[in-house]
């Protein structure tokens, strides 16, 4: 806010003050990285483990996605995208089990 004017909650100010956080987990940290570990792959960065995120997600959320992503055949046993199912799953913009 830059300029004096009225501000609205949607919760009280005791409730504002004492029990939301001050800061709320980042995204990175608490969704499934399925989709993203995919998209990396897609873009060449095979080593996601690596990955300079901003936020980086703990590595069992990484370890997870890989383990799904070949669960569905769209990495192979080096870790690598496979042509006939890993390939379309990234043209698809929604979560790699849906595709």
């Amino acid at each position: 806010r830059v300029h004096p004017g009225k501000c609205f909650r949607l919760c009280t100010e005791d409730a504002f003050l004492n029990m939301l956080e001050k800061q709320t987990i980042p995204e990175m940290q608490r969704t499934n990285m399925t989709w993203t570990v995919l998209q990396l792959k897609a873009l060449g960065i095979d080593d996601v483990a690596h990955f300079p995120f901003l936020s980086p997600p703990p590595a069992s959320s990484l370890i997870r996605a890989l383990e799904i992503l070949y669960s569905l055949k769209a990495i192979d046993d080096q870790g690598n995208l496979t042509i006939d199912i890993g390939m379309p799953l990234v043209q698809f913009p929604v979560e790699p089990r849906l595709g």
